[in-house]
């Protein structure tokens, strides 16, 4: 089968790269457009001299910028598309102020929002975070238990005679651990998740309100030890000790399942502790799907200023490196996971987009499990890649490529382990017997046809205890409802753009099939010839791409603004040159 290339006429070009920027950006490029102008208000150029800590205090202050551009932050938190496009666009531009965003937005001022009540209290930590004069942080993760969080130590002993809360640190490995308190400068207000004791009964794990650090600096009974700075994505981390912190009745957000009555007996209508935790802690989903979103605009990022160098760099006998194919292909293979991962991360967005109610639907927080690890893999492979492609040029802060590849691996491990997830919704998925897909269409391709039924089949093997076996119904279904969601939109997409986004859809299914020809084989529905033909398939589909990555990047929507350090983005030589100072007669 032969697949000629997807012509772009000149004059169409920018007609082509606008309807495939609203797929990108799933028809909210004007509340990018915004969010992404403030973002680029305080972008700093890099500068060699930078500490940890200066990095650090940088983020802090882009993230008071930031606020005070778009805010205030309950406005932020409450607005989904908003909040959605600033963990995006801070990713691309302000790498520095992207860590912070999750804690302040999701963790914090949302978690209030949703989980609250309107006790004095919390009315006085929201007061204190809408001008990001202090900074909201979740304090979660635990020294001994890490992101098993359902076994965590710290606990909240009630005293029904003065109704109020004891929060303590009973054993050394119940120390929180990493949270980003370090700084003396910086106020904090955290939400704490602390065990419920009441009369010595484990009530389950809840979330409670506390000013850890303001201008008379820390909060009396609590003890913060500062981290050593990590290898990437610099950020005041620390370890945290609370030795009986008294905290009143109204630090305690219930998420509406519980209360104390007036003779200060508790009530909550779910009975399982571990319901209990899951209803507060659903803010994570939120955070999931934003920070994992966020990394994938870095790789789309990452592959505009990679094709931008590659059009300029020459290699031998002067041809210019995007045209030698073992750049090109893989490149145009990787661009359509990007694609395809943004499909499935604008699916996950808009299922968590009314952030304003209290209660968040369950097939979205289940969405959010899934696509957090496929969208984080998959930014974090399309990285490195171009940062190999770049070679030296990829090495240097000035270019993004290192800045992008930390904040993805923090990404990674935050907000619950990708493995740890993808066990957790593999099993969900078992459990039910079928992934959330839906029927392929009659006369659709192929290649849907055998990524869903392999999803489906490794489902309906049924519930496992085997976290291997999860973890591939996890990825498996991700990879089909990523195609499926790229195809959707590649429909409902006229002219040449839809041409291309069918493409980009045709050539990420074929790349998963044959990642996994050894299982279709053994299943009986791929042969040898079968495979051959793929490989040529995929080999045709990245070549008929190829005249069109820079279009296809162009949608992304970065610019030099952005990324006002990167040399690799114009003429990477006479930036260089530029720098020295030196010059020629």
């Amino acid at each position: 089968m032969s697949y000629p290339s997807v012509k772009v006429v000149p004059s169409e070009a920018p007609a082509v790269t606008e309807a495939l920027r609203d797929v990108v950006f799933d028809g909210q490029w004007a509340v990018h457009e915004r969010v992404r102008a403030a973002v680029a208000a305080v972008v700093r150029p890099v500068r060699s001299d930078e500490s940890h800590q200066s990095r650090t205090r940088l983020g802090y202050r882009q993230l008071r910028e930031v606020v005070t551009s778009l805010g205030p932050s309950s406005v932020i938190a409450g607005d989904g598309p908003t909040v959605f496009a600033l963990f995006d666009w801070s990713a691309v531009a302000a790498p520095d102020l992207f860590p912070l965003l999750s804690g302040h937005f999701s963790l914090a001022v949302g978690a209030v929002q949703r989980l609250g009540d309107a006790t004095a209290e919390q009315r006085q930590a929201l007061a204190r975070l809408e001008g990001a004069g202090h900074v909201g942080v979740l304090l979660l993760t635990e020294l001994g238990y890490g992101s098993n969080v359902v076994e965590m130590r710290t606990e909240a002993r009630w005293d029904p005679g003065t109704r109020r809360f004891t929060l303590h640190t009973p054993v050394p490995e119940a120390c929180k651990f990493m949270p980003n308190v370090a700084d003396e400068t910086v106020a904090k207000t955290c939400v704490v998740a602390a065990r419920l004791m009441v009369n010595g009964q484990d009530e389950g794990v809840f979330p409670f309100v506390l000013t850890l650090r303001d201008d008379q600096g820390l909060v009396r009974g609590v003890s913060v030890h500062r981290m050593p700075d990590k290898g990437f994505c610099p950020m005041d981390n620390a370890m945290i000790r609370f030795e009986n912190v008294s905290l009143p009745e109204g630090a305690l957000l219930t998420g509406g399942i519980a209360h104390f009555d007036e003779r200060g007996e508790f009530h909550c209508h779910r009975g399982q502790p571990r319901d209990r935790f899951m209803r507060s802690t659903e803010q994570l989903q939120i955070g999931r799907v934003a920070l994992s979103s966020g990394a994938l605009a870095a790789a789309r990022s990452g592959a505009w200023l990679m094709t931008r160098y590659a059009r300029q760099r020459h290699t031998a006998h002067r041809i210019p490196m995007i045209e030698r194919d073992n750049v090109r292909l893989p490149l145009a293979r990787t661009i359509a996971r990007l694609y395809a991962a943004t499909a499935l991360s604008n699916l996950s967005r808009r299922r968590l987009a009314d952030l304003s109610g209290p209660d968040l639907d369950a097939d979205a927080l289940e969405l959010g499990m899934l696509a957090k690890p496929m969208l984080s893999t998959t930014a974090l492979t399309a990285l490195q890649e171009f940062r190999e492609r770049l070679g030296a040029q990829g090495m240097f802060r000035t270019n993004m490529i290192t800045d992008y590849l930390g904040i993805t691996q923090a990404v990674i491990t935050a907000e619950g382990d990708n493995q740890m997830l993808e066990v957790a919704v593999g099993r969900a998925l078992a459990r039910a017997g079928a992934p959330p897909l839906s029927p392929v269409p009659e006369g659709g391709p192929t290649w849907t046809t055998m990524l869903d039924y392999r999803a489906r089949s490794l489902a309906a093997a049924g519930p496992t205890h085997g976290g291997y076996a999860a973890v591939r119904v996890a990825r498996a279904t991700a990879a089909a409802l990523a195609t499926h969601t790229l195809h959707d939109a590649a429909t409902k997409t006229a002219g040449t753009a839809g041409e291309l986004l069918h493409t980009l859809a045709s050539l990420y299914a074929t790349d998963q099939i044959l990642e996994h020809a050894a299982w279709h084989t053994a299943e009986n529905r791929l042969t040898a010839a079968d495979a051959r033909e793929l490989l040529d398939t995929r080999d045709e589909l990245a070549a008929q791409l190829a005249p069109a990555l820079e279009i296809l990047v162009d949608a992304f929507g970065v610019s030099g603004e952005l990324v006002p350090s990167a040399q690799v983005d114009v003429d990477y030589q006479d930036a260089w040159i530029r720098d020295t100072g030196w010059t020629w007669q």
